[in-house]
C-alpha cells in the first residue's frame, strides 16, 4: 500500500549550485521519483467530474473520487409507552447507507465519531383507545451515560406539546470530550383518567446528517 512522503524529503545539497555534480545527487533523484510515485498511487485522481469530492478508502489506504453527499440515517422511533417519562427504543433503521449508527438489543443507539444535525419529527398522534388516553407531550433525545452515568438531555423539545410536526432540531458532537451515548428518545407523557399504560399511535423518527 503507498505511504505518503511526509518525512523523505530529498536534499538539495548536490544541485543548488552550478558547481555542484549530478552524479552526487543521484540519491536524492531517486528519491524524489520514488515520493512522487506514493503521491500518484495515493491520490487515485483520473478523470475527476464536476461536484466530486476525494474520499479515504481504507481498504487501500488510497484517496479516491466519489460524489459529493451527505452522510445520513433515518431511524424509526417505537410508540410504545408504559409509563410517563419513558424511555423509548428504536425501532429500526429506515436508512443509514454508510453505518452511522448502531442499535442495540435494547434501542439504544450509538453514532461514529462526528458532527450531527439531529431533527426529530412526529406525525397522527392519537390516543390508542378512550381506556388510556393520553396527551401528547415533549420528546427529547436523552444519552444514556450522561454526566456521573446518569441520563442527560442532549436535544428537546421546545414549546408546546406536537400531534404532527417537528419536535426538535439541533447539533450533536460525538468523539472524546463530547457527548458518547448510547443515546434513547424520551417521551414526557401526560396520562390522563388514571391511565398507567398504553400506546401513543404516532409515528416518530430521527433524522441524523453527518456534517463533518
Amino acid at each position: 500500500m503507498p505511504t505518503w512522503p511526509t518525512s523523505t524529503k530529498a536534499s538539495t545539497s548536490n544541485v543548488d549550485s552550478g558547481s555542484d555534480k549530478p552524479r552526487l545527487a543521484r540519491t536524492d533523484i531517486k528519491q524524489n521519483i520514488d515520493n512522487t510515485n506514493a503521491i500518484i498511487d495515493t491520490l487515485h485522481i483520473s478523470s475527476p467530474a464536476d461536484q466530486n469530492v476525494l474520499v479515504y478508502n481504507a481498504s487501500n489506504a488510497r484517496f479516491e473520487l466519489a460524489s459529493q453527499q451527505f452522510q445520513e440515517c433515518l431511524l424509526e422511533v417505537s410508540n410504545n409507552v408504559s409509563n410517563t417519562n419513558d424511555t423509548l427504543a428504536i425501532d429500526s433503521k429506515i436508512s443509514d447507507t454508510q453505518n452511522l449508527a448502531t442499535i442495540d438489543s435494547t434501542g439504544t443507539f450509538t453514532l461514529i465519531d462526528g458532527t450531527y444535525l439531529v431533527w426529530c419529527w412526529t406525525r397522527d398522534g392519537t390516543q390508542s383507545s378512550s381506556a388510556h388516553a393520553i396527551s401528547m407531550s415533549s420528546q427529547e433525545l436523552v444519552d444514556l451515560t450522561g454526566d456521573s452515568g446518569s441520563p442527560q438531555a442532549v436535544l428537546q423539545q421546545a414549546g408546546s406539546p406536537i400531534e404532527d410536526g417537528l419536535v426538535f432540531f439541533g447539533t450533536l458532537i460525538i468523539g472524546s470530550g463530547n457527548r458518547a451515548g448510547p443515546f434513547k428518545m424520551k417521551h414526557f407523557a401526560a396520562f390522563r383518567g388514571g391511565a398507567t399504560s398504553g400506546q401513543i399511535t404516532n409515528e416518530t423518527f430521527l433524522r441524523i446528517l453527518k456534517v463533518a
